[in-house]
Formats: structure tokens, sequence, C-alpha cells
């Protein structure tokens, strides 16, 4: 019987039960009471469901995880787990699980790559054992509980009127302070007073004079 594997897959060839072992691309002629397991090695991704977690501060934060994995070893995929991709999950889920729980709420969504970095280190081990190599995790999404977040938007309204407040005062201070530098100069100057009303007077006089 014929086989053909396509370059991203592995065969793991069995005669009889028993296992013979790994089998490249390319067409085979294999007996009829072998048996060959494709194996895809290419490179893909795993998103296990948000799961919320207690932080060490007993806040439960919903926290998703994207892994980006693939198989390193056909036989070791086949022959170790029945269920490699559920285990894998399970791993992920639980290191997750660790790495979260050791931290306060707060500092969960600014230390992102570090939770990441922690997770993938957890399941090194086991993704061996089932013939996977993790390549790359990363923290998708940190949802913080709506009280946190109707919290954190109106601290964030209470810094904006702060400023806009302290703006207004800024201005308000400038104009007194412009105010207050006029009457000094007009108590030090009486003649500006003078000089200000003549202006006033020429200005009215050339108005009349354009009407006539």
């Amino acid at each position: 019987m014929k086989h053909t594997l396509f370059p991203w897959e592995r065969g793991v060839r069995f005669d009889r039960g028993e296992l013979v072992g790994e089998v490249e691309p390319g067409e085979h002629k294999l007996p009829r009471h072998a048996v060959l397991h494709r194996v895809d090695v290419r490179p893909r991704s795993l998103t296990p469901a948000a799961q919320d977690v207690p932080t060490s501060d007993g806040v439960l934060v919903r926290v998703t995880v994207v892994v980006r994995w693939a198989v390193s070893s056909a036989t070791t995929f086949v022959v170790a787990s029945a269920g490699p991709e559920a285990e894998l999950y399970t791993a992920v889920q639980l290191a997750l699980r660790g790495a979260v729980l050791t931290r306060a709420h707060s500092a969960v969504d600014p230390e992102r790559d570090a939770i990441a970095a922690e997770v993938r280190a957890a399941v090194a081990s086991r993704a061996a054992e089932l013939g996977v190599s993790v390549d790359d995790v990363a923290v998708r999404d940190v949802v913080m509980p709506g009280e946190l977040r109707r919290a954190a938007l109106a601290e964030l309204v209470a810094a904006s009127e702060g400023r806009a407040a302290l703006e207004r005062a800024r201005g308000e201070t400038a104009a007194l302070r412009s105010l207050l530098n006029a009457a000094r100069l007009a108590e030090e100057h009486p003649a500006l007073l003078e000089l200000r009303a003549l202006q006033g007077a020429s200005t009215v006089v050339v108005e009349r004079s354009k009407r006539a």
C-alpha cells in the first residue's frame, strides 16, 4: 500500500501493533499490515479559554494567553498521550494560574511579558514529554472586574477635571497679576491716567469726524 507524506507531515509507523519508527515526507510503499499515523509538524496556535484567576490581593482577574507551538517529535506526540493538545492546554492554564496568583491585581497588566515568560518556562518540561516545543507565549487580554474599571475611569475623569481647574486658576492668577501691575503703575504715575483719558477722547473725536 502506498502512502504519500507532504513536507509538513511525519509518519509514525506501526507493524502489527509494534512501533517501527518515523517516516519522512515522500511516497512510501508499506505492507498491508502496517499502520501509519500522520502528524502535522507545522507551527500552530493554542488559545485557552479565558479564566478568572485570583491575584495575591484577592481580586479575580480574567486573563487570556496565546501559545505558539509545534510538534518536535512525531513519535512522542503519538505515543505519549491520547490527547497531547488537551494535555498542553491544561498545562498552560495551570501555569498561567500560578503566575497570576503571585501578583497583586495592579501588577498583572504591566507585567504581561514576565507572566508570559513564566508560563513558557513552566510548561516547557511537560511539552517536551508530549513531543511538543512551545515557541512563544503572549498574554493577550487582562480584564479587571467591573468595579475596578469604573474606579479607574472615575480616577481618570477626576485627574482631567483637576488639570482643567488648575489651568483656570492659572489664567485667573495671570489676569489678577495684570490688574495689580496696572494699579501699581497708576498709583506710582498718576499722569498715566490722564494720558489714558486723553487717548480715549482722541478716539471719540476721530470717530465723529469719520461720520461727518
